[in-house]
C-alpha cells in the first residue's frame, strides 16, 4: 500500500469519528490547487455551520492552506483532506478575512503544528470582536460541533506585500484595504491563474457590507480584472470566473445607488430598509436577511459622514 492510500485512508478514519460530519470531499481545480466549497447558506446544525470555502495549493516543497473554516471539527476535517491530497507538509495556514466562518478551525491546524498568518489587521480585530463570535456560533451548532473550538490568532502577522514561496510556486498576496473587512487578503497562484478571492467576492449569496466602503470595494474587485484569471474561488458559493467580479460589482452600485437616493430624499432607516429591493439578487442565499441589514449599514454610514 503506498503512502498516499495510507494517508487517504487515515483521513477517511478521522473524519468519520468526527461528530456529524461525512469523509473530506475536495475538488483539485488545477496541478496543486484543492478547493473545500460549504454550502453558503446560513450557519445552521444541518451544515455544521460549513458554509464558506477553504483552500490549498501545493509547490515543490510545501503547501499552504487557505482559511481554516468554522470550527475544530472543520478544521480537522480540512487538516485530514489537505494532507490526503498532498504528501508536502503544510507550511502555514493563511486566514483571508477575520470572520467567524473563515478561522475557528485554525486551531486544528495548530495542533498538527502548522503556523497561523494573517494580516496584522485581521489579526487585530480578531483579538478585539471574535470571541463574541465565538459565543454566538456555540448557540447556533449545539451538540459538540463546536467542541475544542478556541480563538486562534495569528503566530504572526505577514507583510502583504510579500509572495509566499512555496517551493517552485510564489503565491501572491492581494490587499482588500478598506474594501471589506479590516485585514481582507486575497490569495493568486499565477501559474494555475487561480484566485482564491476570500472576503472579496461571495457568489451567488449576498456579501454582508458590516464593515465594508463600498466604493473601495468596488476598486479593490476592479483591481482583480488586470490578473491573468482562469478561475475564481469565491470567499462563499461554486468556483467561477470573471462573471462573479461583474455580478458583485452590480450588487454593490445598485444597493449603493438604492440607498444614496432613499437618503437623499429624506427616508428613514426603517423606510430604506423596507423599500431598497434589488430584484436581479432576490435568488441569491441570504437575501431576505443580509440585504436589509447592508442597507442599514450603507445608511448608518451616510449619517455618521454627514453628521460626523
Amino acid at each position: 500500500m503506498s503512502r498516499q492510500v495510507r494517508i487517504l485512508l487515515a483521513a477517511i478514519v478521522i473524519t468519520a469519528l468526527l461528530p456529524g460530519i461525512a469523509a473530506a470531499e475536495t475538488a483539485k481545480l488545477a496541478e496543486g490547487v484543492f478547493a473545500d466549497l460549504g454550502s453558503y447558506d446560513a450557519i445552521g446544525p444541518a451544515n455544521r455551520g460549513e458554509i464558506a470555502n477553504s483552500g490549498l495549493i501545493v509547490g515543490k516543497r510545501g503547501a499552504l492552506a487557505i482559511d481554516s473554516g468554522v470550527s475544530q471539527v472543520h478544521g480537522e476535517r480540512l487538516h485530514a483532506a489537505w494532507t490526503a491530497r498532498s504528501d508536502k507538509p503544510i507550511e502555514a495556514l493563511l486566514l483571508t478575512q477575520p470572520i467567524q466562518e473563515f478561522l475557528f478551525g485554525a486551531g486544528a491546524f495548530r495542533a498538527h503544528g502548522v503556523p497561523v498568518l494573517a494580516s496584522p489587521d485581521a489579526a487585530k480585530l480578531m483579538r478585539k470582536r471574535c470571541e463574541n463570535c465565538l459565543t454566538h456560533l456555540r448557540e447556533l451548532l449545539p451538540g459538540g460541533l463546536m467542541k475544542g473550538t478556541l480563538l486562534v490568532t495569528p503566530d504572526r502577522d505577514i507583510d502583504v506585500l510579500a509572495a509566499i514561496d512555496l517551493g517552485g510556486r510564489q503565491i501572491e498576496l492581494i490587499d482588500g484595504g478598506s474594501a471589506t473587512t479590516p485585514g481582507t487578503l486575497a490569495v493568486f497562484d499565477r501559474q494555475s491563474g487561480t484566485l482564491f478571492a476570500g472576503g472579496l467576492i461571495a457568489s451567488q449569496r449576498v456579501p454582508s457590507l458590516r464593515d465594508a466602503r463600498v466604493t473601495s470595494w468596488i476598486a479593490a474587485l476592479e483591481a482583480l480584472r488586470k490578473l491573468p484569471l482562469k478561475r475564481i474561488v469565491p470567499g462563499f458559493g461554486p468556483v467561477g470566473d470573471l462573471r462573479q467580479i461583474d455580478a458583485m460589482q452590480r450588487y454593490l452600485r445598485q444597493i449603493d445607488a438604492a440607498v444614496r437616493s432613499e437618503y437623499q430624499h429624506g427616508a428613514s432607516l426603517l423606510e430604506a430598509s423596507a423599500r431598497v429591493r434589488l430584484p436581479e439578487f432576490a435568488g441569491w442565499q441570504q437575501y431576505d436577511v443580509l440585504h436589509p441589514q447592508n442597507v442599514q449599514y450603507l445608511y448608518r454610514q451616510l449619517e455618521d459622514a454627514e453628521f460626523r
